[in-house]
């Protein structure tokens, strides 16, 4: 037994039927449809041509004649009709003005107003005329809708129609087009799902906060065994999608109407009944005949309805925001509106990581069937239980059953009773032999080091999941890192194993731009205007955590950015500090210490912290701290509820404090060195040799953090004194650099800017160039923690003592202008910022003067290293003058990066928004050209050029080309990352110098 499907889309009709095209049709299949009991004639959009009234009539006679012709002599065949709406089926005659406002409220994932339907689909109120009165649907205004049959007793069909063009526009853009998802079909057991639209996929929005399109396909995979669709008339080839469970053929449909005949065609689908399998044709038209162009078959493979259901109740708890954020635009925030997928960094015992992948490819290892255990681990609060809730409810939505279970709770290895207790809490269901019958079974398993179980049934728990489960996910702390070696930890050493990262520059960014895009409408929001507000907003942040004082995690971010809109800090001097009080407190806090209690253990933390420093202690034992309390008794009163136990046991549950082996530590670094400024602010005047030590020592990383942290807890002369003294003793015996045309480093470089005289301007996207430029920084950073994690306070020359002192000290002076600048007086903070600029233009004078001292003899060097090497491998006449010529621009080249490199980390250590009078004050009393081009690359990179200024610049350094390079460095960095209107645009680009001839047909207006 056969039962069929007449596709038919893009007819197009207007005031002609197509007779002719009919009788050809009819022939085609004549012999086919003979052997049907069943024809289902679907058209799958754009039935007419301008949705109007008079094209639906002519489309009734249409099919009304196609029917007639299509029905055998002297036998029964059922037809019915299945249609729905493409674009050119909407009348845009009358629409009222106010649809377009409705459609931009519409771009959201979910939509439950009712209005918005009834209002949007105004326009296609003769389609639906036509469907009820040519179809047994006699809905309107529907975004999706069933028509269900069942030709045989043991087959059921269902066609799940979706509207993809109720929001459709006049020159509609692909990518603008949404099906809400609570509008999504479910499929039933027992029956064959045809989903039948106009649009292809890709023009559904990817940009909505759950990516519409994605999530569609997703939920076409999971539900349908065919999906029809038209729009792009050319189409009509099959693709099928298989994989574990699913079985889904895709097929578009060729244009029934073109203007060229011989482009014309259609489909028919004829489904076996018998072997369950369905033959494709395409038929296009030859010039006399219609003739199959293709033919295509496949299996039919039945789809299952879930036999676990997600319970509504475990579904909100993993959706939920768990974190107390209120955002002015959003009365509720879930945790899609704030998730970002954090990058891996893969635990390799041999350290050399290549790559940081995302997360989210783990989604793709299920996707793609790759085998695959993995551990993750992270330290609390970096966000390990969001990432696993996520993952979660993106495998549920793959059409998977995963299993979620806290390692708090795994307190027996008897792995069915487990399951069983996580089936009922998230699928309603205690059908532990049917889940463990399931071919897929994934586990998450979040938090395992919080297991009660000993080492022994750890490693028999582990064992027992790694038989059962074909994926599992599991979340730690680092007591299963590939370096330990402990007894559970060898029954996870077939696990891919990873650390979760804190937010690098781009992940911040991503997550900064998620949080200024709540609310807002994906689709019309201005390019320009949200890229200027996440790079404000970005360079806010990164002034607040400054360099890594604070670990970047989602939570951390997420308190800043929300702190920022309701203004309820103003981040200067005392409230930066209190970002770690705050924390420290809530901590306490959330560890069950009252207001009464508070004090007096913030009071003992900071001690504490002080004494393991002032004792040469990262780490301490039970006995070592019972020392400490016994000189702590001797100066300070404690409350009496604070019992020893009690103090350990607050600060190891509240995260401040770590135990392992025997011994205790702070859990972030960062966090202790807060707590040791804030002893030493305390009493400032009494550690004024410990500041000096500080300073003098300030290339050790824990001596640079201290004096950060201490410059926001304290305004004292003698700090600031201590960090000017500081930047000048760094190759103090240099001239600084100034990049004045007499200069023998300018000189130098001089032939190798001559040969950069033809630079052109580019034309690239600002929003990409900058996502590549945060890219290359978390590339860096990373390179330089692991370098640090290697070296770590080891011996260095003298040479690098003093880089590292002069940077470091740069950076210290950037922290205080960017945070505390409304604290000090204006004459400390530009005596601060001259000493920053200084420290970086004598560390260049420096390297100027080894530069012009041995050139030459460097040049002559790597010559006649060269030389030796040619004449070894090889034989004839060696040109050594152009060897001699290269190597010299290639010292040349390096000098340049060295000079370029130096401005540009000097600009992002001081610079900030707001300031342009600070460093114009500055420039002036170095009055260098070194020092205008550094405010120059500030003030660009912070606020916008200002064009008189620009022209001022370039005519003060006219007959110096290589400052004339630099500057140009900086002005391509600002078109290339910004927005620009042409006009200025322009200006910008002939005030610079670029070549002209070159940008013609290669500037885009913004």
């Amino acid at each position: 037994m056969k039962i069929g499907i007449l596709h038919l889309s893009d007819l197009h009709i207007q005031d002609k039927i197509h007779s002719e095209r009919i009788d050809n049709l009819v022939k085609a299949i004549d012999f086919d449809v003979k052997q049907l009991s069943n024809l289902y004639l679907v058209l799958s959009g754009d039935v007419v041509n301008y949705g109007r009234r008079a094209e639906f009539e002519n489309a009734k006679l249409l099919v009304k004649e196609l029917i007639e012709k299509l029905k055998p002599r002297g036998r029964v065949l059922t037809i019915n009709i299945i249609a729905v709406p493409g674009n050119h089926d909407c009348c845009f005659d009358n629409e009222k003005k106010t649809r377009k406002s409705v459609i931009n409220d519409c771009k959201t994932d979910i939509i439950e107003e009712k209005d918005y339907f009834i209002d949007a689909m105004a326009v296609q109120s003769d389609f639906w005329d036509f469907t009820n009165e040519m179809t047994d649907f006699k809905n309107r205004n529907e975004v999706s809708y069933k028509y269900e049959f069942r030709p045989h007793i043991d087959f059921k069909v269902s066609f799940h129609c979706y509207n993809t063009s109720w929001l459709t526009e006049i020159n509609e853009k692909q990518g603008s087009l949404i099906i809400p998802e609570n509008k999504f079909l479910a499929n039933e057991n027992g029956e064959y799902v045809i989903s039948v639209f106009h649009h292809p996929i890709d023009w559904l929005s990817a940009n909505t906060k759950r990516n519409n399109k994605q999530r569609f396909e997703e939920h076409l995979i999971n539900s349908s065994n065919l999906v029809i669709y038209g729009h792009e008339h050319d189409k009509g080839n099959s693709k099928a999608i298989i994989q574990k469970n699913n079985n889904i053929v895709f097929c578009g449909g060729k244009a029934f109407d073109k203007n060229e005949i011989k482009e014309t065609g259609f489909s028919l689908y004829e489904i076996d009944l018998t072997d369950k399998s369905i033959n494709i044709k395409t038929y296009n038209f030859n010039g006399n005949i219609y003739s199959v162009e293709f033919e295509d078959k496949h299996k039919i493979v039945e789809k299952n309805k879930r036999e676990f259901i997600l319970s509504e109740e475990f579904d909100k708890k993993i959706t939920a925001l768990n974190i107390p954020l209120k955002h002015s635009k959003k009365a509720e925030l879930v945790l899609s509106d704030v998730f970002i997928f954090p990058d891996l960094e893969p635990l390799i015992e041999d350290d050399k990581v290549v790559q940081y992948p995302n997360s989210y490819e783990l989604i793709e290892k299920v996707k793609n069937e790759e085998k695959a255990n993995i551990l993750i681990e992270g330290a609390d609060q970096s966000g390990k239980t969001s990432l696993i809730y996520v993952l979660y409810k993106r495998f549920y939505e793959m059409g998977y059953t995963p299993i979620y279970i806290r390692g708090k709770y795994c307190k027996e290895t008897n792995i069915k009773n487990l399951t069983k207790k996580s089936l009922k809490e998230q699928y309603g269901s205690d059908s532990v032999d049917r889940f463990f019958q399931l071919e897929t079974k994934i586990l998450l398993l979040d938090n395992f080091h919080k297991s009660e179980l000993n080492s022994t049934y750890k490693k028999r728990l582990i064992e027992l999941f790694n038989e059962n489960f074909e994926y599992i996910f599991l979340t730690s702390d680092n007591t299963y890192s590939a370096k330990n070696v402990t007894e559970e930890a060898t029954s996870l050493k077939d696990y891919s194993k990873y650390k979760l990262l804190p937010l690098g520059h781009e992940k911040r960014s991503e997550l900064i731009e998620q949080w200024l895009m709540i609310g807002e409408n994906r689709l019309t929001i201005q390019e320009g205007v949200i890229l200027a507000d996440v790079k404000s907003r970005f360079n806010e942040i990164n002034s607040l955590i400054g360099n890594r004082l604070m670990p970047s995690y989602p939570i951390f971010i997420l308190t800043l950015l929300q702190s920022l809109d309701e203004n309820l800090q103003n981040f200067s001097q005392t409230s930066y500090a209190n970002i770690y009080l705050v924390l420290i407190k809530a901590g306490l806090v959330k560890g069950g210490i009252k207001d009464a209690v508070l004090t007096s253990l913030l009071n003992i933390l900071k001690e504490l912290a002080f004494y393991l420093y002032d004792n040469k202690k990262n780490a301490f034992n039970r006995k070592d701290f019972e020392e400490f309390i016994f000189v702590y008794s001797g100066k300070y009163f404690r409350h009496k509820k604070l019992t020893d136990d009690k103090i350990l046991n607050v600060l190891c549950n509240s995260n401040i404090l770590k135990y392992d082996d025997e011994y205790y530590c702070f859990s972030y670094k960062y966090i202790y060195y807060f707590l040791i400024a804030q002893k030493i602010s305390s009493e400032i005047d009494s550690y004024e040799s410990l500041i000096y030590d500080l300073c003098n020592n300030i290339h050790l990383e824990i001596n640079a953090n201290i004096l950060i942290f201490l410059s926001h807890h304290s305004k004292a002369q003698i700090l600031i004194d201590s960090i000017v003294f500081t930047s000048q003793i760094p190759f103090e015996k240099a001239t600084p650099l100034t990049l004045n045309k007499d200069d023998e480093f300018v000189k130098f470089i001089a032939e190798f800017t001559n040969e950069i005289k033809e630079e052109i301007v580019e034309e690239r996207n600002p929003k990409e160039e900058i996502k590549k430029e945060l890219k290359r920084k978390d590339v860096s950073e990373r390179r330089e923690l692991k370098n640090e994690e290697v070296e770590g306070d080891s011996i260095l020359p003298a040479e690098a003592i003093e880089m590292n002192q002069a940077f470091r000290t740069v950076k210290i002076i950037g922290q205080i202008v960017k945070n505390q600048s409304g604290d000090f007086e204006k004459e400390k903070l530009i005596k601060l910022v001259e000493a920053a600029y200084n420290s970086v233009f004598r560390f260049l004078g420096f390297f100027s003067g080894i530069l012009e001292k041995d050139k030459e003899v460097l040049i002559e060097a790597i010559v006649e290293d060269i030389k030796e090497k040619e004449k070894k491998n090889r034989q004839g006449e060696v040109d050594y003058k152009l060897i001699e010529k290269t190597v010299r621009k290639i010292l040349q080249f390096i000098s340049w990066r060295i000079c370029v490199e130096s401005f540009t980390n000097l600009m992002f250590a001081v610079g900030t928004k707001g300031q342009n009078e600070l460093f114009d004050k500055v420039n002036l009393n170095i009055d260098s050209t070194a020092s205008k081009i550094v405010t120059f690359a500030i003030k660009t990179f912070y606020d916008r050029i200002d064009l008189k200024e620009l022209e001022g610049l370039f005519d003060d350094v006219k007959d110096n080309y290589l400052a004339q390079c630099i500057l140009r460095e900086y002005i391509k960095r600002y078109l290339y990352t910004n927005f620009i209107e042409r006009k200025k645009r322009d200006q910008i680009i002939r005030i610079a110098g670029f070549n002209k001839q070159k940008l013609l047909g290669k500037i885009k207006i913004k």
